[in-house]
């Protein structure tokens, strides 16, 4: 039992170096954006990268969900799964080439050349990344991870004080330096995991490239849906409201960020352990003690993050973007759910009932849609942000509800949904600026309160895992 947690707990922290650093990096990099770009060329920014995010589920059918499950079995080879998922990815690449060839010879996408280029590069180093980040689960080789989260933050950062402040370049030197930092980390994590030991296509199997295909498929609307939750906004936006409202509601998501961190790590870890670990019956309550983790840390984060939204807003935006504040506390009811949401995914992985994602996540996706139309001519970035909220909101309840008749995990979800209604309530206390601050720190408390027990257990159970210590 304890193996259990302690392997958790070590993927968990490794997970939060790779995680935490970066991301601190690219927090106290926003005030430098803000005052360097317009809203309009921010939003465009941000639009760029999202489209190439929206392209890599679909052009590598993700592949990268079937890298992490099938490597880790021991029925597959590791060398086959690479192989075929890095064939997949070349492949991808050249088909996003090929369209973009016809569209620009059509004159459909009169765009400049740099963000043709822009968008095939991030695609394939961005596709790539993911491929190694899974792989490098599935082998042990968190620690290298780790350390290549950190070298694409600091070359991305390093180049972008150049390229910004020092040689100007705008909007370009922003596209130029993250795609640069992003390359740097695929081919360092790619040169000391040896990962190139595990290229050998002439083993690939068309039977087990058939199963991979076949597992990654319905993966493709989950994380097709996951984008339609999260990014899909922001076109509707641009089409009713225009680019400078994307850029301010863009800048509201760096707040988020932070919660998003922690959820990640531990998203990343519990990846591996629901497989490696799994029990349907969850006999020694391993998964349901970790599912409650999850949920009862990202609800207090949630929650301590809205009473600090003003402030941390003051010091992160320039006057043109402080607006930003009022969008943050629906976008971080978002990540929490997506969160739980990622969490429940994590189980239909183990038991490669990946249909299940994506009908959830479908279901969802047209829910989010639905009132980004509804709300965004009227509420304008405030009614994108809720959207939001509501959709990741509705996911994580079909996918919980389909859950629990396959994994009987052992979590207290009345005490759960108490807390949920309780940030709910803090969003809308919140709209109100700094007037009802003092009821969101009551409610804060009451969490604090609520989950009093449940703390002082996880503390007791770091405590005896620290060597010496009696457990």
């Amino acid at each position: 039992m304890r193996d259990k947690y302690k392997y958790l707990a070590k993927n968990s922290l490794l997970f939060l170096i790779a995680s935490f650093i970066p991301r601190v990096l690219s927090f106290f990099m926003v005030p430098l954006y803000t005052r360097v770009f317009s809203t309009s060329d921010y939003g465009t920014a941000d639009l760029l990268t999202n489209t190439a995010q929206l392209l890599m589920p679909l052009l590598t059918i993700q592949i990268q969900d079937a890298v992490l499950r099938f490597a880790m079995d021991k029925n597959y080879k590791q060398e086959e799964v690479f192989s075929i998922a890095t064939r997949i990815v070349s492949g991808g690449t050249l088909v996003l080439i090929g369209e973009l060839f016809v569209l620009k010879a059509l004159h459909i996408l009169n765009w400049p050349n740099a963000y043709f280029i822009y968008l095939i590069v991030y695609f394939f180093v961005g596709s790539v990344s993911n491929v190694l980040s899974y792989f490098g689960r599935a082998i042990d080789k968190i620690g290298v991870l780790t350390f290549s989260s950190i070298l694409s933050t600091s070359v991305s950062v390093g180049l972008n004080i150049l390229f910004l402040v020092l040689l100007k370049w705008g909007l370009y030197g922003y596209l130029l330096a993250n795609t640069i930092g992003l390359g740097a980390s695929d081919v360092f994590t790619f040169i000391k995991a040896r990962m190139y030991k595990y290229i050998n296509f002439q083993s690939i199997s068309k039977e087990v490239q058939k199963e991979m295909i076949y597992f990654s498929i319905p993966m493709i609307v989950s994380a097709l849906s996951w984008w339609i939750n999260n990014a899909s906004d922001k076109y509707i936006l641009t089409f009713f409201c225009g680019l400078s409202v994307v850029g301010i509601y863009s800048a509201a998501s760096k707040i988020p960020t932070i919660l998003s961190t922690f959820g990640s790590v531990i998203s990343k870890a519990f990846s591996i352990s629901a497989i490696k670990d799994f029990d349907k019956n969850d006999e020694d309550g391993f998964l349901g003690n970790s599912y409650m983790a999850i949920s009862y840390g990202m609800t207090l984060g949630c929650s301590f993050l809205m009473v600090f939204n003003i402030l941390i807003s003051r010091i992160l935006y320039s006057e043109s973007f402080f607006s930003a504040w009022r969008f943050v506390p629906p976008l971080l009811i978002s990540v929490l759910m997506n969160q739980l949401s990622l969490s429940c995914e994590n189980f239909f992985i183990a038991i490669k009932k990946t249909k299940l994602i994506s009908i959830t996540a479908l279901g969802a996706a047209g829910i989010n849609t639905a009132l980004n139309f509804a709300l965004i001519p009227n509420f304008a970035a405030y009614g994108a942000a809720i959207a939001t909220a509501v959709g990741f909101t509705c996911e994580w309840i079909l996918r919980y509800v389909k859950l629990k008749k396959d994994v009987h995990i052992k979590n207290n979800i009345k005490k759960e949904v108490v807390s949920y209604i309780l940030l709910f309530t803090q969003m809308v206390i919140a709209y109100w600026e700094n007037k009802l601050l003092i009821a969101q720190v009551v409610i804060f408390a009451f969490l604090v309160c609520i989950y009093f027990k449940e703390l002082k257990l996880l503390l007791r159970r770091i405590v005896s895992m620290i060597p010496g210590r009696s457990s």
